[in-house]
């Protein structure tokens, strides 16, 4: 891709009620329909096409909670007014943002992501 014309994909995830966590942080629902032949539903077209996941404060307490090995290969930006620093073992792995959708925007671009 031209990195000079950003390219952004938008992939949500979420409840109906607008949350991906229920009310205790449980994320049960996320694997209420079996997938019995482990078909990644489109997921590593998704990781080949983008150059970093944006994630919230919140997702990514969560994720970095599950213990074991960090899930993605892709780097990953949080964005959280309030989150100063990330574990030690993830510095290298995921960039701290805030502000308005223009200045995430323009920082993830000029960290080379698009």
């Amino acid at each position: 891709m031209d990195k000079t014309t950003p390219k952004n994909i938008v992939y949500l995830g979420k409840s109906l009620d607008g949350f991906i966590a229920g009310p205790n942080g449980e994320l049960d629902w996320l694997d209420m329909v079996p997938n019995p032949d482990g078909e990644d539903m489109g997921y590593t077209a998704l990781m080949n096409e983008i150059d970093a996941l944006v994630m919230g404060r919140a997702t990514f307490e969560m994720v970095a909670g599950f213990g074991g090995e960090w899930p993605y290969t892709k780097p990953v930006v949080v964005l959280s007014h309030t989150l100063t620093e990330v574990p030690e073992a993830l510095t290298d792995k995921v960039t701290l943002l805030s502000g308005g959708v223009n200045e995430v925007l323009d920082a993830c671009h000029q960290l080379g992501f698009y």
